[in-house]
């Protein structure tokens, strides 16, 4: 009887939701080639192309997008399963707050992943600015908060230098002569950083939009009304970075986990682990 491997599935998976084979390699213990060796024997057993790539990026194909979903439930069974005989369970209540970047971008797919291995686990995910986060952090309104600073808040776990990057709807994208931005509210550290970038430079520009919902900005870069700046592990599928020698260069960022609990609470170092594992698979 054919089966296929969970081991395989989780590649696709793992590879999918990191974006990078890389990442899926270190995440898993595993070389990036094995990761590539995983999903073309899954090709070859399914006599199916699931994943086309372009240069550095990739995407599923029809037949990866139907693999990827079937293999997310059945990993997900397959955790619970395991969570239920080899672990004691844990339960309980998780506030997370998060970047609403992220929310968008990355962290549905881990936050899914989490939900389906510890059902009895409940989530509550409210996403921002950083800075709102660690306001009502600091009035007990979380757990946990993942935000993106200049310089490490006190007692936060840093699990990720990412680059800052310019961002539009399209690769192709032109500006007249005054460069339009994109951007949050005033206290958002991309808008921040890319006004300093863009006044050093001496780059003329103008704010042409303000939003602070990833969604409102990312409809406004598809409406070619400017550029943004973000993380570049935030950076939706739909979004591409923009490579322009004009543009000055952002530098990084720093990701941190906080934790706020005021009280022992397993549930919350669960989650925490998990996020620490995903955002920083070589830590």
């Amino acid at each position: 009887m054919k089966h296929i491997p969970l081991e395989n599935l989780r590649a696709l998976v793992t590879v999918t939701d990191l974006q990078s084979y890389t990442l899926a390699g270190e995440h898993l213990g595993r070389s990036q080639p094995a990761i590539s060796l995983q999903i073309k024997r899954l090709e070859e057993q399914l006599d199916s192309v699931l994943v086309e790539r372009h240069g550095n990026k990739f995407k599923l194909t029809a037949a990866g997008q139907d693999l990827y979903q079937a293999a997310r439930q059945i990993l997900g069974l397959h955790d619970q399963l395991l969570s239920r005989f080899t672990t004691d369970s844990v339960s309980g209540q998780v506030r997370l707050g998060i970047p609403s970047e992220f929310a968008t971008a990355l962290l549905p797919r881990i936050l899914g992943q989490f939900s389906s291995s510890y059902p009895q686990i409940s989530l509550e995910v409210t996403s921002g600015l950083s800075r709102d986060l660690r306001l009502g952090a600091s009035r007990g309104q979380f757990d946990i908060i993942l935000t993106v600073a200049e310089q490490a808040p006190a007692d936060a776990v840093k699990v990720k230098e990412d680059a800052l990057i310019w961002v539009a709807g399209r690769s192709d994208y032109q500006w007249p002569q005054q460069l339009p931005l994109v951007v949050a509210a005033e206290g958002c550290i991309y808008r921040r950083r890319a006004l300093q970038a863009l006044k050093q430079s001496a780059t003329a520009h103008r704010i042409a939009y303000t939003n602070s919902d990833l969604t409102g900005i990312s409809a406004a870069l598809k409406s070619d009304l400017g550029i943004t700046v973000l993380a570049k592990s935030s950076l939706p599928a739909d979004l591409v970075e923009l490579k322009n020698t004009e543009l000055p260069a952002l530098g990084t960022v720093g990701i941190y986990i906080e934790r706020h609990t005021q009280r022992p609470n397993p549930a919350a170092e669960h989650l925490l682990a998990y996020l620490q594992d995903y955002l920083n698979p070589t830590s």
